[in-house]
């Protein structure tokens, strides 16, 4: 398979934490995210590798959903990357999760 057939999508969000009911829905996000099996980038930034623009398109629409009926404030943004271009991502300080180095190594055994 191709890595310009590869496609990740990074969600990136900034929801409110001011309440208690606010922390609860960041948690309640961030584990539907787990659930999705997106990998935690960093705080508040999850990525997952779809085969297809088709399959990220459809991975982009069950987000939006589960958004439009359980997230009313606060911010999140999504950006599609070809393999090839995700690969190319610079760590300038720290180092790659174990959750992404386990990942990795496993998109190229095709």
């Amino acid at each position: 398979m191709s890595a310009f057939r590869i496609m990740w999508l990074v969600v990136m969000f900034d929801l409110p934490t001011q309440t208690k009911r606010d922390r609860k829905r960041y948690r309640w996000f961030a584990k539907h995210l787990d659930a999705e099996g997106y990998t935690r980038l960093q705080y508040s930034v999850y990525a997952k590798v779809f085969n297809s623009v088709e399959s990220t398109n459809h991975g982009k629409k069950r987000l939006r959903n589960f958004l439009k009926t359980n997230v009313k404030k606060g911010n999140v943004r999504m950006l599609m990357f070809t393999d090839a271009q995700f690969g190319k991502m610079e760590i300038i300080i720290g180092e790659q999760s174990s959750q992404e180095e386990i990942m990795q190594p496993s998109l190229f055994d095709f």
